[in-house]
């Protein structure tokens, strides 16, 4: 079955911003979180999509401010099996609603949405997040409750995935994702469209650079530790 994966450049964390790549100067922690999450992709068996935000200069050609843009990107990425695509839509729900919408277009049976800072993710959970995606079938991935509290529930996600037999807009449309809760709320409704949701093990993405020293901390003594991102997250004052 074809898989693909698909990341913002700039959810959660903002990296590859219509100012950076104007520049050519994202920030270098950023840009190495996004670089290494991308090279661990590498391993899945699925195409990786990276998508840009919409963006254009006044009175510039819509198509050619689009190209200068992947353009950008590709130069301050480097080399990788990932494909790089322009984002649809009015806000960030609406684009990656559409993101699933145009891969399914293209054939694909299955698709993850995931974070886009998550270097220490390993590829074979995602390899296994996808392959766990049959007929009618849903993933959700929560982020791990920040609180001390073992009972308390986790409130965001950091990564959802549909079979395309499962797939709904509903997911998107329906659920605010600016309300507490997110993680149980998505959850039932997939459940209320009788979907077959899999839960996936909690993971905590980077969405702020202020979370790097603890990214370091919990990479000492893994494969993970002599990663760019990793090196240059553990020289960042906490």
């Amino acid at each position: 079955m074809k898989s693909a994966v698909l990341l913002f450049a700039n959810h959660p964390l903002p990296v590859l911003t219509p100012e950076a790549l104007a520049s050519g100067k994202p920030d270098a922690l950023a840009l190495a979180l996004l670089k290494d999450t991308l090279r661990n992709l590498a391993d899945v068996d699925a195409d990786v999509y990276l998508f840009l935000e919409p963006g254009q200069k006044p009175g510039q050609d819509p198509g050619q401010d689009k190209d200068h843009l992947k353009d950008q990107a590709k130069a301050l990425l480097g080399k990788g099996k990932f494909k790089i695509a322009n984002a649809l839509g009015r806000n960030r729900t609406v684009q990656q609603r559409n993101a699933f919408r145009l891969v399914f277009s293209l054939q694909y049976e299955r698709a993850i949405l995931l974070d886009n800072a998550t270097p220490d993710l390993p590829a074979h959970a995602v390899q296994s997040a996808l392959d766990g995606l049959g007929w009618k079938g849903a993933c959700i991935g929560p982020v791990p409750s920040s609180t001390q509290d073992p009972d308390s529930e986790p409130e965001q996600i950091y990564a959802l995935g549909f079979h395309t037999e499962g797939w709904m807009t509903e997911a998107f449309d329906q659920v605010g994702r600016d309300r507490p809760g997110l993680f149980r709320r998505l959850e039932t409704l997939i459940l209320f469209y009788e979907r077959k949701v899999r839960l996936l093990p909690g993971y905590a993405p980077i969405t702020a650079l202020d979370q790097c020293p603890a990214l370091a901390e919990r990479c000492q003594g893994t494969r993970f530790a002599q990663l760019p991102s990793v090196r240059l997250a553990g020289e960042r004052p906490a």
